[in-house]
């Protein structure tokens, strides 16, 4: 099962919550679907979305009749489930759905959760946390979809919208989509709407990629710097070589021949370490103006040489 279809699964999951909670759910559901003769129709091809519906339904209009209808096509199946009679009742309590209802969605955070977390499994999705930070909602029109951002936004949590073309040949015609990039972001949102240990996830996802980024910067870090030390030993002995060529190793000061004669014999030591080959231990920085000193004798040798 998909991190996404995990997910909202986890939040089909309704028999603890509270009454008024399952109200706003169920209205958030509601909400999310499509309509049919003004009244929802709530398609899925989730069995456990179906079965949150039902439970929420009974719990908040008991007595209220509804249906179930189960389409196969190609090996799936298309569930559709609608109030039949008694859709009064609901219709008083919860109004229309081009707008929200504040006397269903009171404002408080756990009205608020409930019904987003109801707008959610109904037609939201989020993409593993392993490949990208991607939580999107598509609604069925563009008013309730402007309607749910501006009430997402209000309770502080800034998500975006585009618009998604539903055929090329119609420019015209999208559905507007929610959608948050940012993991901060989608983890408030799946922590607002009950779903903290998928929200927890995403944060522990993002410790280990911030962990491997960081050693993959280190590695390479320590891997540039030790090409740079084999270029600049390598350097050196080609300028140590030059100079016994020409002059001879004996023409070299005492302290630069035996700075030269330990560069060749470890060409690829760093110089922390050759420092303590010498007889009497040198700084690094004492190591490194012999090596200079050596580097500009044989520039100098170079130059006569061509002239």
């Amino acid at each position: 099962m998909s991190f996404s279809a995990d997910l909202k699964k986890s939040l089909c999951d309704v028999k603890e919550l509270p009454p008024d909670e399952m109200a706003a759910m169920l209205y958030g559901v509601f909400f999310s679907s499509r309509s049919e003769d003004g009244r929802p129709l709530v398609q899925t091809e989730k069995m456990y979305l179906v079965n949150a519906v039902r439970t929420l339904s009974e719990a908040v209009f008991p007595g209220v009749r509804h249906e179930t209808v189960r389409l196969v096509k190609s090996g799936s199946s298309l569930y559709t489930f609608r109030i039949k009679d008694g859709y009064e009742r609901v219709a008083a309590h919860f109004g229309g759905y081009d707008s929200i209802n504040y006397s269903v969605v009171s404002g408080n955070d756990s009205h608020s959760g409930a019904f987003l977390r109801g707008v959610f499994a109904t037609c939201g999705s989020v993409t593993d946390p392993n490949k990208e930070y991607h939580l999107e909602i598509v609604l069925p029109d563009t008013g309730r979809a402007e309607a749910l951002h501006s009430f997402i936004t209000e309770h502080g949590m800034p998500v975006k919208t585009t618009v998604r073309n539903r055929r090329r040949s119609d420019m015209h015609s999208g559905s507007l989509v929610l959608y948050a990039k940012e993991s901060e972001l989608i983890e408030d949102f799946l922590t607002y709407i009950g779903a903290v240990n998928h929200s927890l996830e995403i944060m522990q996802v993002k410790i280990m990629k911030d962990f491997r980024n960081r050693v993959n910067r280190s590695v390479n870090c320590e891997s540039a710097n030790l090409d740079k030390t084999v270029a600049a030993a390598g350097k050196s002995v080609e300028d140590i070589e030059l100079i016994y060529r020409i002059k001879g190793a004996e023409w070299l000061s005492e302290e630069l021949r035996e700075t030269a004669e330990l560069r060749v014999e470890y060409p690829e030591m760093p110089l922390s370490e050759l420092c303590q080959q010498f007889r009497k231990p040198i700084s690094r920085s004492g190591l490194n103006h012999r090596l200079k000193k050596l580097s500009k004798i044989a520039e100098e040798l170079r130059s006569t040489d061509i002239s």
